[in-house]
């Protein structure tokens, strides 16, 4: 029997709260990519306490708001990240409690069998003040659970990269064991460690975490646009079209215009586009 539409939109999300640590900021940066040229201090300042600088897409993983859907009843075997769009307000404070609080948008329903859309908001804020530090909107691809009538107002869509070379790429070899390690910064979904899991979603092998290629993304942009060291984002969006793999090649391709960024992201190795339809504004 189909969840009904209004019972996703309807579901009171659960506020979450976190208190972001060095230690966490260090872990989420290493998990994706931001290791990788440890001996050059624009990497370092991301990886090092001392004048620690947390990476822009920390914010994705701060007070996550976790597999809500499991309570209205949605399928969550069968769940995997289709959008995402990043907003940066402001740097991630560190040891200074924060809460998040998410609220639904909308249900596209596909029909039986075909599954449906739903895109949630959350918004990462201070909590002593309110001041927002970043906000967030999620669509999932829930497969399972097609049938259940539409509601609500889905995101406008993200916008295709340009036709025609990209102004720089940049390739990143993905660690085989990435996997293991992003998930310690809170999604412990076993899709992405168990193989039966993985099976059961319909993959051959665990894949890696939506947002762990996006925050590669974010580290490969921020890498690209910056004439030395690193740029800052203040915002990142874009398209899950296929999944990515622990061991995976990525290059991710940009086009550039003032502040303003196209990109996208394919595994040459395989001949797919792993994430489609880049949207990103330098800060």
């Amino acid at each position: 029997m189909s969840i009904p539409a209004a019972s996703i939109l309807d579901f009171a999300i659960p506020e979450t709260r976190q208190t972001v640590t060095a230690r966490d900021a260090i872990l989420y940066a290493l998990s994706v990519g931001y290791g990788t040229e440890p001996l050059d201090p624009s990497h370092l300042g991301y990886l090092y306490e001392a004048d620690l600088v947390p990476a822009p897409t920390l914010a994705n993983v701060v007070a996550h708001s976790g597999p809500w859907m499991k309570q209205v009843g949605v399928d969550w075997s069968q769940v995997v990240h289709a959008e995402h769009r990043l907003t940066v307000h402001r740097p991630m404070p560190l040891d200074t409690p924060l809460v998040s609080r998410s609220r639904s948008l909308s249900v596209v329903d596909r029909g039986v069998g075909k599954g449906m859309f739903a895109a949630f908001e959350r918004v990462v804020s201070v909590e002593a003040t309110g001041e927002p530090v970043a906000s967030i909107v999620q669509t999932n691809a829930c497969r399972g659970d097609g049938g259940c009538g539409s509601a609500g107002r889905p995101p406008e869509p993200l916008p295709p990269v340009p036709n025609g070379s990209p102004d720089a790429s940049l390739q990143l070899a993905v660690a085989e064991d990435a996997a293991l390690l992003y998930r310690l910064n809170g999604d412990l979904n076993p899709l992405h460690v168990d193989p039966a899991a993985a099976e059961k979603g319909g993959f051959r092998r665990p894949i890696l975490h939506g947002l762990c290629t996006f925050g590669h993304a974010g580290y490969a942009i921020s890498r690209m646009a910056a004439t030395s060291g690193l740029a800052a984002l203040g915002a990142l969006a874009a398209r899950f079209s296929a999944p990515a793999f622990p061991g995976d090649t990525l290059e991710f391709q940009m086009w550039r215009t003032g502040q303003d960024i196209r990109f996208r992201c394919i595994a040459p190795a395989r001949g797919v586009t792993v994430l489609d339809n880049g949207v990103a504004r330098l800060a």
